[in-house]
């Protein structure tokens, strides 16, 4: 777990600073950059490890339960995880 306000403790801000600042630099929230990390990594472990289940890839990335990874996932890829696990096992069965 991380959160803005470690976050700001870690390099000697109040947490409003912080966010302030965050969101002028990066244009998006701390907890919404965070959360595209968090499903980039799943992303990769998707495409990488074929045989792990989405349960463990959730809790992997950094999320604490099924159904917010999931909502999460799909409001930044626009697609479920096991859709974009179909999605790209076609595309490499294509591709062999």
């Amino acid at each position: 777990p991380i959160s803005a306000s470690d976050v700001a403790e870690a390099v000697h801000m109040n947490k409003a600073a912080f966010s302030r600042f965050f969101k002028r630099i990066h244009r998006t929230t701390f907890t919404n950059y965070l959360n595209e990390i968090r499903v980039g990594y799943a992303c990769k472990m998707l495409l990488i490890e074929n045989n792990m289940k989405i349960t463990h890839i959730c809790y992997e990335s950094g999320f604490n339960n099924l159904s917010n990874f999931n909502r999460q996932f799909k409001l930044i890829k626009g697609m479920t995880p096991s859709e974009f696990t179909k999605k790209h096992a076609v595309r490499s069965q294509g591709q062999k």
